[in-house]
């Protein structure tokens, strides 16, 4: 049976996004609110997407505050659902007048019974419909850690539901059977986060905004990621009553207060009587401060599962002739596999785990990337696909630095196989085999290093991505935002537009609902001020024309062209658009700019491991070498959303998808009590 959830404050911020990732989950949903119009049209936004994989949601009006009325839609949940897994106790509301005005006689105390009585109310009759357990979750604030002067009873109402959280979760975490089986309760206490009650604090009362948050030029955080930390508290919760291990999770235990600071990371402020200790996240270390035990063992597990039943050959793709149509121009081969002994002077022997497909592979399979046609012609048949991530077979004598079970990334023509030959020189170190490491290789340094050498982004500029949902233009939206820029996503399609949003896109233009180059003319008059450009055609053309004065486009490619043959594009008049805007356009090939890989892949790597960079995969799966034709032409008919990537082993290693999980942190930093509250 599938699993329930129900959500309170369902309708929007926090409460719609955690909605939407448990029904992503296939969890069956309740959403409860006042605002019943908004419920509405949110449950009915969740079945449109998810309805078709057996997802059922209920929306009903509730005032919280009314213990009866909430336990009995709770029990309505039960009813319909034969049971329920978790609870996300999340409506509020914001401070209610000045609570020493003379004039707020009453006000104040609508404060704590939303805040803090309702959720003692939704906690004690969750506890009582969990007739096998499950995880409850109270969403609570920053303002429950840190002093807030212009919002004192919010602090305490927050305060109050931490605190209740820690004291009240021993009991029911060892709740015997016979009352229902144990149940996690734990608490959510995010920083600012970009829902209605703080934009419309923002827009309509800057001055207490200022107060508030110490600055209007905050990056508020998403609600996606916020509800991403809260499914992992409730799985965590879920595995934990049900006496499983919990996996990357498993720091989120009965009890446990989550701060989510304002860098993305997680701290516990309450983890012991020595102060906070971080779990997650932070401004560049989080999960690589790795255990080395845990490492050491990992990697020993690496190499046992790599070198296990080595065939005598082995599978791969490679070009026979050239073709911009893929399954034309390529084959599926069986070669001999390599023995440690037989490894050329300075080379790895690996094992190839995941592989990624990109818009480009069908240029490589028409010889594009040769010097000439006659060359491209010289060279066949030769091997195919542009990154993978490996797990270390063997190493060669002369090889230092590399063992068998260590993990490597490579951006080398060959990644479309299941074993390969790496050179030492060029191989990079990367903390684990996740799927998400794929998209950090060509798709991730196309952003980072474009953005910065080509595009030279500022803080305060406007920039526009084109094609932002794919696999490369989805960190182009996340780096330019993190570099303070307004960014503007084109995409085709509403989920691509929805993803999009999640990232942080601050305008999100579906080219299939509306045109581009109206959207730019109306709402940025004076041009922007760089353009991430990977289409080509027409939409080259708009995106020139939209340049500010001294703009710079970087052309990252003409994927509109790759399939029919990559004509060469018509565009009079650039020069002298160019010339007049004192514009820039800059090309950019990522092999030219080798020497930058491993500092910035570290970099990627730290923002991916710290929470502070989303990779986004499309969903849609592929196992083995000979699923990688498919792969390329789900990419080519424009149907992904997010990094396309191939599992190449039919079973995946036990361990390595994840990073280590680092050993707790207390640092200086989280012992302070900030200067200024935050919510």
């Amino acid at each position: 049976m599938a699993p329930s959830a129900i959500v309170t404050g369902g309708a929007s911020g926090i409460g719609r996004a955690v909605a939407v990732a448990l029904a992503a989950k296939g969890y069956n949903l309740t959403l409860l609110d006042l605002d019943e119009a908004a419920l509405q049209a949110m449950a009915r936004d969740i079945t449109n997407r998810h309805g078709g994989a057996g997802v059922t949601v209920r929306a009903a009006r509730l005032d919280v505050t009314d213990a009866v009325a909430q336990k009995a839609a709770f029990a309505q949940h039960v009813a319909a659902f034969g049971s329920v897994q978790a609870v996300v106790l999340n409506a509020g509301i914001g401070e209610r007048g000045a609570f020493f005005d003379p004039a707020n006689s009453r006000q104040w105390q609508t404060t704590l019974d939303v805040d803090l009585t309702a959720v003692l109310y939704g906690v004690k009759a969750a506890a009582e419909m969990m007739s096998g357990g499950g995880s409850i979750l109270a969403v609570a604030s920053a303002g429950a850690i840190f002093p807030m002067p212009v919002a004192p009873v919010y602090a305490a109402a927050k305060a109050g539901v931490a605190h209740f959280v820690r004291s009240a979760a021993r009991g029911l975490a060892s709740r015997a059977p016979a009352a229902g089986g144990p149940i996690s309760l734990m608490a959510l206490c995010p920083e600012f986060v970009e829902t209605p009650l703080v934009t419309q604090m923002m827009g309509q009362d800057p001055e207490t905004a200022r107060r508030l948050l110490g600055s209007l030029d905050i990056q508020l955080l998403p609600p996606a990621f916020v509800a991403g930390v809260a499914v992992d508290m409730i799985q965590a919760g879920a595995a934990a009553g049900a006496g499983a291990a919990a996996g990357g999770a498993s720091q989120f235990k009965p009890g446990a207060v989550v701060l989510i600071r304002q860098d993305r990371s997680l701290v516990q402020p309450y983890a012991g009587r020595g102060g906070g200790k971080a779990i997650g996240g932070g401004g560049g270390t989080g999960r690589q401060l790795q255990d080395s035990a845990a490492a050491e063992a990992q990697r020993q597990e690496l190499a046992t599962w790599a070198g296990a039943g080595l065939p005598r050959e082995y599978k791969k793709i490679v070009i026979t002739q050239l073709s911009s149509k893929f399954r034309e121009a390529a084959r599926l081969v069986s070669v001999p596999l390599p023995s440690p002994a037989q490894l050329p002077p300075g080379c790895l022997l690996v094992r190839r785990v995941f592989a990624g497909v990109n818009a480009s592979d069908v240029n490589y399979s028409s010889g594009r990337y040769h010097s000439s046609k006659a060359e491209a012609h010289s060279k066949l048949p030769y091997d195919s696909g542009f990154e993978s991530v490996n797990v270390v077979l063997a190493a060669a004598p002369d090889v230092k630095g590399f063992r068998p079970g260590d993990c490597v990334a490579a951006l080398s023509y060959g990644s479309f196989s299941e074993y390969g030959i790496e050179p030492a020189r060029t191989a990079l170190p990367v903390p684990c085999v996740a799927p998400e490491l794929v998209a950090l290789l060509t798709s991730g340094l196309t952003a980072s290093i474009a953005l910065e050498q080509a595009g030279r982004i500022q803080r305060g500029e406007t920039v526009l991505v084109t094609a932002a949902a794919g696999g490369t233009g989805q960190f182009a939206v996340q780096l330019a935002k993190a570099a303070g820029c307004h960014v503007v996503a084109t995409c085709g399609g509403p989920d691509k537009a929805q993803l999009l949003k999640e990232l942080g896109a601050d305008r999100v233009i579906d080219y299939k609902r509306e045109s581009v180059k109206a959207v730019l003319k109306a709402e940025y008059p004076k041009g922007v001020d760089v353009v991430w450009e990977s289409v080509g055609g027409e939409m080259f053309d708009t995106a020139v024309n939209a340049l500010a004065t001294r703009g710079r486009i970087i052309i990252i490619g003409m994927m509109s062209s790759y399939g029919s043959g990559w004509a060469p594009g018509n565009y009079p008049g650039l020069a002298e658009k160019l010339l007049w805007k004192s514009a820039a356009a800059v090309g950019f090939f990522l092999l030219r700019y080798a020497p930058l890989f491993r500092e910035h892949l570290a970099r990627l790597t730290a923002m991916w491991g710290a929470g502070r960079l989303r990779v986004a995969l499309d969903p849609r799966r592929f196992v083995g070498v000979d699923s990688v034709f498919e792969a390329v032409d789900w990419l080519q008919a424009g149907g992904s959303v997010g990094k396309v990537v191939v599992q190449l082993p039919a079973q995946l290693p036990p361990v390595g998808l994840a990073p280590p999980q680092p050993q707790p942190q207390q640092s200086q930093q989280q012992q302070q009590t900030r200067p200024q509250s935050k919510l």
